[in-house]
């Protein structure tokens, strides 16, 4: 008699799901933004920047501010939302270690604490929701994508075509089958070709290139498989032309510009607003730039060294902006 292990969550982070489904994907705008959360507790953890909070039962958990998710005063929403979100399910098809393919069907959020007398909710998260919310798609890898870009795009759809196209920043275009994208986005084979650029991708593009993000993109609907059926062909597949700021990466003036705006995201507190792109751009304008810079190398250097903490930091910074740049 053969015998299977059980999968181990262990071995199943390691491994690159080879199709990624989400069954009924018609989740809001505000469970997109608590996915986002999730994912970037999962992906600070990965690189070691930091660790993920576990409950007493040994499960994963974050702490969401409904602020950042929904908008001020909006906690009750925010909670009705986390709510909604339970019984939706995830479901990926991967190979375990004896060749068998086996496919895992479970809800992301198992259990909300609404924490009475403040406006944040914890939320405990199901492990095995983990491949999922790191990968997306075939061969895709994991991307890291902006969380502030993330959360303040307008659309759910949106928000998934900006996190899709950061997984493929090392790419020039991805191309992608109609029928796949109805499938993975939950649209009727009644919605057209022509709805699907007009309603989706036409507003998707516009927002995000509005959004200053480093990654976006345009595309075309093109014939690529042969049609025998005797009619006009019709397009089968979107090809996303992936744009990037990735053809200066690795120069000067790039980590330059990365450096400042990580300094500043920090010292605002990773503001859900556009509050860091702003201030951002407008150090970068400034003839006092490079002054800007040398002071945070200093504080990255003084920090690794034990000297200064990043509170100190923050408040120092938060200081040179308001008296050199006018940023409060």
């Amino acid at each position: 008699m053969e015998t299977t292990k059980d999968p181990n969550i262990n071995e199943l982070i390691l491994l690159q799901p080879k199709a990624v489904t989400f069954g009924q994907y018609d989740i809001s705008e505000w469970q997109e933004n608590i996915l986002t959360l999730i994912t970037e507790a999962l992906q600070k953890h990965m690189t070691k920047e930091k660790p993920l909070n576990t409950d007493l039962f040994g499960e994963p958990y974050i702490i969401v501010k409904c602020d950042e998710v929904g908008g001020a005063n909006n906690k009750s929403k925010v909670f009705k939302a986390a709510k909604e979100l339970i019984p939706k399910l995830f479901s990926f098809r991967w190979k375990g270690k004896n060749g068998k393919w086996v496919t895992s069907t479970g809800t992301i959020i198992t259990i909300i604490h609404n924490v009475e007398g403040s406006n944040n909710l914890t939320i405990t998260f199901n492990k095995w929701a983990i491949p999922f919310l790191l990968y997306y798609g075939e061969g895709s890898g994991g991307g890291r994508f902006c969380k502030n870009v993330a959360l303040t795009l307008r659309g759910n759809m949106t928000k998934r075509i900006y996190k899709m196209i950061s997984a493929y920043k090392d790419k020039t275009s991805y191309d992608y089958p109609i029928d796949k994208f109805r499938k993975d986005f939950n649209i009727s084979k009644s919605y057209s070709n022509y709805l699907i650029g007009k309603k989706i991708l036409d507003p998707a593009m516009k927002r995000i290139k509005e959004s200053n993000s480093d990654v976006w993109f345009d595309y075309k609907l093109i014939t690529k498989y042969k049609q025998d059926n005797g009619r006009k062909p019709k397009a089968d597949t979107i090809v996303f032309n992936i744009k990037t700021t990735a053809a200066t990466q690795g120069t000067d003036q790039f980590n330059r510009n990365e450096t400042i705006r990580r300094w500043v995201d920090i010292a605002f507190d990773y503001p859900t607003d556009n509050k860091t792109i702003t201030t951002t751009d407008k150090i970068i304008s400034s003839d006092k730039c490079d002054m800007f810079f040398n002071k945070c190398i200093y504080y990255d250097n003084q920090i690794t060294a034990g000297n200064m903490t990043t509170q100190h930091v923050k408040n120092t910074l938060k200081k040179i902006l308001r008296d050199e740049f006018g940023v409060k």
